[in-house]
């Protein structure tokens, strides 16, 4: 189902999922304890077409929209394509949105930024810190469910690349960092509001498009000496097991 009238919801959140069962269930019922307004709070689910109709049951108050081609980030571009929030957030169907995720609801509505960050629990890793950071975003990534986008940042630095695999959002949040021309405001709330499974496609796989392009993304945006040096330092970091960022 879907809210046609002419008000603009402050938030689309955007889950690409396989499946439509309790587990995706669950993740929207997160959601709507932190946001019951579904006025405020646009939920769109990405499915495949093999799901729709059980979708349907099983989440009749959501608006459901079929994938157009397969991979995560196609149906991540597919959401973003469908949705009408001023700020758009993407979600996994093993998380689970914490209640204090109101917090963030009311300072983008308060202070209006660009984009904001936050930390999450991680699985059974525990607290990982979200804070933005120039440098950290090139060593690596920020979990993407710790980040809420405006919908200006993504018509500027998106599409999502759909030839990655699983660090389109990593790119993308090299770029909205690492802007030179765009004065954006970049918020961080020092609290875990969401629980990341851990367990995802992008937990588990590599993305060797991006490792590719890499070198060539470094020296976009920090220039080439800089590029070698940060380059190096990964190459020794691959000697130690990588876990996420505290």
């Amino acid at each position: 189902m879907r809210n046609e009238s002419s008000f603009t919801p402050l938030i689309s959140i955007i889950i690409p999922a396989l499946k439509a069962d309790i587990e995706l269930r669950r993740c929207i019922d997160s959601v709507r304890v932190a946001c019951p307004d579904h006025r405020k709070c646009e939920v769109i689910v990405v499915l495949p077409v093999s799901e729709i109709d059980k979708a349907s049951l099983l989440l009749p108050e959501e608006y459901v929209i079929t994938e157009g081609n397969p991979g995560i980030y196609s149906a991540m571009n597919n959401g973003v394509g469908a949705s009408s929030g001023r700020y758009l957030y993407f979600l996994g169907k093993d998380d689970i949105v914490l209640p204090r995720f109101s917090k963030a609801l009311d300072l983008i509505e308060s202070n209006s930024p660009d984009s904001l960050f936050f930390d999450v629990y991680w699985g059974v890793i525990g607290l990982v810190k979200g804070n933005p950071s120039r440098w950290r975003i090139l060593r690596g990534n920020i979990c993407h469910q710790g980040i809420i986008y405006s919908r200006e940042v993504l018509l500027i630095h998106g599409p999502y690349l759909t030839k990655m695999h699983v660090r389109a959002d990593h790119l993308l949040n090299i770029r909205l960092l690492w802007d030179r021309v765009h004065s954006f405001q970049v918020e961080y709330i020092n609290l875990p509001l969401v629980w990341y499974s851990g367990t995802g496609f992008s937990s588990v796989n590599t993305d060797n498009t991006f490792w590719h392009l890499y070198p060539l993304i470094l020296q976009k945006y920090v220039g080439k000496w800089a590029a070698c040096l940060l380059i190096a330092y990964r190459k020794l970091r691959i000697l130690v097991p990588l876990l996420p960022d505290r």
